[in-house]
């Protein structure tokens, strides 16, 4: 699969093909606004004050579970109904919760747990499972000097490779859900100018920090200043289980759901040697990755839908936004 710079000179691909996401054309059928059984405000789809489905989405909405815990701490100012975080705690509500920024956890008091945000000491997923891998950084694409779209790193971390004057040794352990290297994962939704501010403050600050593999966002909403890389908060949180998922247990070589995701060829390197052939039904949750999250992107996929059935992608400026 090529990198992700190669995408702006490529006829566009649908991005969700092969994935494994539930229908959801149903939430074009319904009309109208609901009464939320909490608080008894008007919503569309689900409540994004109470985190929870209304009217007749409710008895047919996915629901999923993760292999992990999955913080999201909100900043005051992001505008609730234009977040994404809301969709991963309305979709696998046992294991995502949602702070608003500065009323949050003190997870210095807490084991485990690491915050996905870029730094110049983040750790790979791969490096939380002991893989022999390093970090490949490049040029800074044309960015001013120092400068790192609000983060403290000086150049862009690109892709990861594994180290080539020491073969890499497969972790011979077995994961479970009970004993994966990370029980809790924190994410930050807000802007990168607004993302300094809750990541200087002491109870998140000592934290391990982790980066991703670059990815290119389908997110149809532009902010100002962000590369194309900067993936929406759902997307990130996708992003994060998938890489999990395939260090832990492996990739299924039938599943094609990542063909368009345009991740850079780094995360297909390292899940090369992870990849089993297995049912192309196999869904276990300790199974080969086949899609068994997908369905948190169930209502980004249908939002993308409706975007791209009025507006023509290549005029959409968040889809021309830098590399």
């Amino acid at each position: 699969m090529a990198h992700p710079a190669d995408a702006q000179t490529r006829q566009r691909k649908y991005p969700f093909i092969h994935m494994r996401i539930a229908d959801h054309t149903v939430l074009d059928s319904i009309e109208g606004r609901h009464t939320c059984r909490r608080c008894s405000r008007s919503r569309k789809f689900f409540c994004y004050s109470c985190h929870i489905p209304v009217g007749e989405l409710e008895k047919v909405l996915p629901r999923l579970g993760l292999p992990l815990q999955i913080d999201i701490i909100k900043h005051k100012k992001e505008i609730d109904g234009k977040s994404t975080a809301i969709h991963a705690a309305v979709l696998s509500p046992e294991h995502v919760r949602i702070h608003t920024f500065p009323d949050i956890p003190d997870y210095r008091l807490e084991e485990d747990v690491v915050l996905i945000f870029p730094s110049a000491k983040s750790l790979t997923v791969p490096q939380l499972f002991q893989r022999n891998v390093q970090l490949k950084i490049d040029d800074n694409y044309g960015l001013p000097k120092g400068h790192h779209m609000g983060t403290m790193l000086r150049r862009r971390m690109d892709e990861i490779e594994v180290s080539e004057t020491q073969p890499e040794v497969m972790s011979k352990r077995s994961y479970t859900y009970g004993n994966l290297p990370v029980r809790r994962a924190v994410f930050i939704d807000s802007t990168w100018n607004q993302s300094r501010g809750i990541y200087a403050d002491e109870r998140v600050r000592g934290l391990r920090t982790v980066v991703l593999q670059n990815r290119l966002s389908q997110f149809w909403r532009y902010q100002r200043g962000s590369p194309r890389w900067y993936l929406a908060t759902i997307e990130a949180i996708h992003q994060f289980v998938l890489e999990v998922h395939v260090n832990a247990w492996g990739l299924n070589s039938a599943y094609r759901g990542l063909d368009n995701l345009e991740i850079t060829e780094g995360f297909h390197q390292l899940a090369a040697p992870l990849t089993k052939d297995a049912p192309s039904e196999d869904v276990q949750r300790e199974s080969p990755y086949n899609g068994q999250y997908d369905n948190l992107l169930y209502f980004f996929a249908n939002m993308y839908d409706l975007i791209h059935k009025y507006y023509d992608h290549n005029d959409l400026i968040s889809y021309r936004r830098p590399i």
